[in-house]
């Protein structure tokens, strides 16, 4: 099951839970029990395997955060 977060705009707070796909819209808020939340998009990692190579070392400079050389305005 994923984990999400999400806002709630009655109370102003975070909170993640673990949640089905098919509920992931389908959620109250944990604090106030209020309708008016939110999902955020989460950041997320994946696990690296033995013996793979993440290395960039002769891939071409792009701006690092994969915008294409800066064009998203994080540079």
């Amino acid at each position: 099951m994923p984990l999400f977060e999400y806002y709630c705009a009655d109370c102003k707070s975070r909170f993640e839970l673990l949640v089905s796909h098919k509920h992931a819209d389908d959620v109250v808020c944990t604090k106030c029990h209020s309708e008016k939340v939110r999902r955020l998009l989460s950041v997320f990692a994946a696990p690296r395997g033995a013996g793979e190579d993440y290395s960039f070392d002769d891939a071409p400079a792009t701006g690092g955060c994969g915008c294409g050389g800066g064009s998203c305005g994080c540079h």
